[in-house]
């Protein structure tokens, strides 16, 4: 009987071995990079950058530090309500960047809530090549996106998750998965096709089963998402539809408005990992090597916080953060523009202890254009076609650069 439960028991693996094979071999159930199971903050940025029709020459990147400045002042700017799903250019840095150099270039911010180094390499090494390939990149960093305390690993974030449908990650899985449980996990679905594809199997099941149900049955009332979030938290996290989050144009209120948010920075800064910080050095470098290599020209930006932000990170830790990043930027070909100890800002140019509003963000937008009007390696670069060709990229009526 032993014998037989045992034969039986092979059998089943093998038949399940072969079924997974032979799925594997016919793509069964395997969507596309861009069937998403749901919508975020990445995903729109993605789908926006891939179906632009004309391909921008500088693409910025970062996180919300950079993402909150940029998209509030081109609100702004435009003097109208921006939706943050479709909105992904920096309308008022092309207008001033156009006048103050004579270029006329075309931005695209890729730039993400919580997005770390690992994250920005990805988009790099996926998405920024071929005919997709800028000429330059603007990368603005804070201490948190190599320091954060809270960041379980670099595979746990929402930008991980959607970019990494785009390319192979295992040559980088011994980084962004170093936790034995997430790591298995992970080699699990590389050797089982049928886990591998859990994603996408879900997904397609999900939509099956909302069709039928709904075919069925009269439709209901909807429970919010903040209630859904309210009962399961980790229900699609980051989860973002069109016309839910809005860059708004500011009013005196707002700008008075500064929310103390130095709780939360206490959690992320109280230990130093060092595990998470070298891990965001080195794809911080990979970045610079990836682009280098492609012909683009690498701007690293060192963001403002608040005094009273910084005060909260060991100056040990503080020196280590502002010489590697230098020493790396530099070494690694990039043009690097100070601004995290720049007197020009205070705390009156914040919303909170980090992020810049519209007034503090159009301030750090004229002095990043001052510095890159003067930077001629990035003028050579933005004179490239993506096949190395000089192209025309100023205005007909530009002064000579």
């Amino acid at each position: 009987m032993r014998q037989l439960l045992t034969s039986k028991f092979f059998i089943a693996v093998l038949a399940f071995g072969v079924a997974s094979a032979l799925a594997a071999a016919a793509h069964l159930w395997q969507g596309k990079p861009t069937d998403y199971p749901y919508h975020s903050w990445t995903s729109w940025a993605i789908d926006d950058f891939l179906a632009a029709k004309k391909n921008p020459q500088m693409v910025f990147l970062g996180s919300s530090l950079m993402l909150v400045p940029l998209s509030g002042v081109d609100a702004d700017h435009l003097n109208t309500r921006l939706d943050g799903a479709k909105h992904h250019q920096s309308a008022y840095f092309e207008q001033e960047f156009g006048q103050k150099t004579g270029f006329n270039v075309k931005t695209f911010n890729f730039a993400l809530p919580g997005e770390m180094p690992s994250d920005a390499y990805l988009i790099t090494d996926f998405l920024l090549k071929g005919e997709k390939r800028p000429q330059v990149i603007v990368y603005g960093v804070g201490p948190r996106d190599f320091m954060d305390n809270l960041l379980p690993s670099p595979a746990a974030t929402d930008p991980f998750r959607f970019l990494a449908r785009f390319g192979n990650i295992a040559p980088i899985a011994s980084l962004t998965m170093p936790e034995t449980f997430e790591r298995i996990n992970f080699e699990l679905g590389q050797a089982i096709y049928f886990y591998g594809q859990r994603i996408d199997i879900c997904r397609k099941w999900s939509d099956l089963a909302m069709q039928l149900t709904n075919d069925v049955f009269p439709a209901g009332k909807l429970l919010s998402r903040d209630v859904v979030h309210q009962m399961v938290p980790e229900y699609k996290p980051f989860q973002l539809e069109q016309n839910e989050a809005f860059f708004r144009p500011v009013t005196a209120a707002d700008l008075a408005n500064f929310v103390d948010n130095l709780a939360e920075y206490k959690k992320r800064y109280k230990t130093l990992k060092s595990q998470t910080f070298l891990t965001q050095m080195h794809f911080f470098g990979d970045i610079l090597k990836t682009a280098q290599q492609r012909g683009t020209h690498v701007v690293v930006v060192a963001m403002p916080i608040t005094d009273i932000n910084r005060e909260l990170i060991p100056d040990a830790a503080w020196e280590l953060y502002r010489n590697k990043l230098k020493d790396t930027a530099t070494t690694g070909g990039a043009s690097f523009v100070d601004f995290s100890e720049s007197a020009c800002f205070n705390r009156k140019d914040f919303s909170d202890t980090v992020h810049l509003h519209s007034h503090g963000g159009r301030k750090f937008l004229d002095l990043l254009i001052e510095q890159l009007a003067d930077d001629q390696t990035l003028k050579a670069a933005l004179r490239q076609k993506p096949d190395g060709n000089v192209q025309m990229a100023e205005k007909s009526s530009g002064g000579q650069l």
